[in-house]
């Protein structure tokens, strides 16, 4: 039955031909057939002809002279347009900032950053992570593609707005320093891309545009880049504005209508645990208490705890077995420079009572705090109060270490035994009284004062800058020992010995801030709402008013994200 349908329609379609043949062969004396054959014939070849020109023409403008991307846009606000090729540098900026907040989060904690961002894993088959408004916003793809363009204008507002006559009025300029600092940074950027670029066998524009953002060209990557360093350097003196311009009044009506947030308090602290015995420390000789029996021994404590030297002896008495050394330390049940915001996460209670204008000196009290299975004993040594110590003190510091540890044949950490810590912190004093002895014999100036640290100092982290640490307040984590003669009372140039658990540090004051820290926070605190006002009014004028090109951005945002898919994929497969 199909052969006889197949031959059939054979001879039907020999049929039809040989009827066309036959007219086309009357029409062919006339000559008129011929012509208008030949006319077809050419018209369709100059129609395939411009159409692949136009073909060719089109993808040589796109991927090689970026035409469009030079002359379209893909958003526009308040007159300034945002082109596609700067659309392209803020997508890539957005997912370069992205991978480097992933690696970030990976040197703070293995395995961190890929939950935030899989810099292995194709942007659009990963689900954002982030907080956004924007209902078309799924995946880190879609984060990068429909945020660019706002990103992009909310710079180039700053921009202009960091260029006005306004801005140069109110003082704002690069320094020198910041010139040298951004020329340095973008060039360092250049000989790397450079390096790249020969690598994979491409010029430098070429390379630009393939891996920076398409339709970037040398200048126009230098011109983008140089644009948001003033952008930055802009909001870093804009802050700094703001907080010359607030004054003594501001500070003192903020403070009385938030003092709470800048008060602080010094306590001592101690816990009684009624936690379960951990089975999984058999060889534990702390003693297990009941909650009733924890609530017993909270008593007692309190008790004896009359003063604050009686805390402390309290707290060598009732230290269980395993914390003993930990207690040893006189300072290490205080604590000061406390903030409300910093014991709320334990008790409400309890940071109510600390904070409470009815506190006073030495008042002692437990709370029960069931999370963390114990009775919290607090001790008030100083109430809360304004910080009056230095908003930021400069020192240098030369550390003679003084041995508490060693490897034992199989590498393992070992304490050393009394003697021999003792031994060690002994010859660590001798020789930090030699090294004070020689300085002060000599030309005893700061600079003679750094080159003795850079030479000496056991603090590797502070030896090339000669010992200096900067900005020390209240709120530093630094040993108390060395935390509180930073905060004395000094003239510049005033030198010390004290010891900590590191050995003996050579002290030298380089000066402080004649605000005291309380202010110095007001004033700060006054400066970042004035500042996030600022910065939440510039993102929502243009959220608001933006207009979109939602066509090109659709198009280019998917080019570019094709990219970035191909590159992790072409980067996995040559592992």
């Amino acid at each position: 039955m199909a052969n006889n349908e197949i031959k059939t329609n054979a001879e039907i379609y020999r049929e039809q031909r040989k009827a066309r043949l036959a007219k086309a062969a009357k029409k062919k004396k006339s000559g008129k057939g011929d012509k208008i054959i030949s006319i077809l014939i050419k018209v369709i070849c100059i129609v395939l002809a411009v159409a692949l020109v136009l073909y060719f023409a089109a993808r040589l403008l796109t991927s090689v002279f970026c035409v469009p991307q030079k002359v379209l846009s893909t958003a526009t606000y308040d007159g300034e347009k945002l082109t596609v090729a700067e659309y392209n540098y803020y997508y890539m900026s957005l997912y370069n900032q992205a991978v480097s907040y992933s690696q970030y989060y990976d040197q703070q904690s293995s395995g961190a950053g890929t939950e935030y961002f899989d810099t292995s894993v194709d942007p659009a088959e990963q689900d954002y992570t982030g907080e956004t408004d924007n209902e078309n916003i799924k995946t880190w793809a879609d984060y990068f593609k429909y945020t660019a363009s706002e990103q992009g204008l909310i710079y180039k507002t700053i921009y202009k707005t960091a260029m006005s006559d306004e801005a140069k009025k109110q003082g704002f300029a690069l320094t020198d320093e910041q010139k040298k600092e951004m020329k340095e940074a973008i060039d360092e950027r250049y000989e790397t891309l450079e390096e790249y670029a020969k690598q994979a066998d491409y010029s430098l524009t070429n390379y630009i545009s393939r891996t920076c953002g398409e339709g970037l060209t040398e200048d126009s990557y230098r011109e983008y880049l140089e644009r948001d360093y003033y952008v930055q350097y802009y909001l870093e003196w804009y802050q700094e504005h703001l907080n010359e311009e607030i004054s003594d009044d501001d500070v003192k009506t903020y403070y009385e209508a938030h003092r709470e947030d800048f008060d602080t308090v010094s306590v001592r602290f101690f816990a009684v645990s009624y936690a379960a015995a951990d089975e999984t420390k058999t060889e534990s000789t702390d003693p297990v208490y009941t909650k009733k029996e924890a609530k017993a021994i909270a008593d007692q404590f309190i008790a004896k705890a009359v003063d604050e030297s009686s805390f402390v002896a309290a707290t060598k008495e009732f230290a269980p077995p395993s914390q003993a050394a930990a207690y040893a330390d006189d300072s290490a049940t205080l604590t000061s420079g406390i903030t409300k915001a910093n014991l709320s996460s334990l008790s409400d209670e309890l940071t109510d009572w600390v904070f409470s204008s009815e506190r006073k000196a030495l008042e002692v009290k437990a709370f029960d705090m069931p999370d963390f299975e114990s009775y919290y004993i607090m001790m008030i040594i100083n109430p809360a109060a304004k910080d009056t110590s230095t908003a930021g003190a400069d020192v240098r510091h030369l550390l003679v270490q003084a041995e508490t540890t060693k490897e034992d044949a199989e590498g393992n950490e070992v304490d050393l035994s009394d003697e021999e810590i003792e031994k060690n912190f002994a010859a660590a004093k001798t020789k930090a009284d030699k090294l004070l002895a020689e300085w002060k014999a000599g030309k005893a100036t700061e600079d003679s004062f750094a080159a003795l640290v850079t030479e000496n100092t056991d603090d590797t982290a502070s030896a090339e800058t000669g010992g200096l640490y900067e900005d020390i307040n209240s709120a530093s984590s630094y040993v108390p020992e060395f935390l509180d003669w930073s905060l004395d009372t000094h003239k510049k140039g005033d030198t010390g010995i004290i010891k900590t658990s590191y050995g003996y540090h050579i002290m030298y004051f380089v000066g402080a801030d004649e605000m005291q820290k309380w202010e110095s926070d007001v004033r700060t605190a006054i400066a970042e709402n004035k500042f996030t006002e600022f910065s939440d009014n510039t993102y929502d004028s243009v959220e608001e008013k933006i207009e979109t090109n939602d066509t090109l951005i659709e198009y280019f945002g998917d080019r570019i994200g094709e990219t970035i898919s191909d590159n992790i994929k072409n980067s996995a497969s040559s592992r």
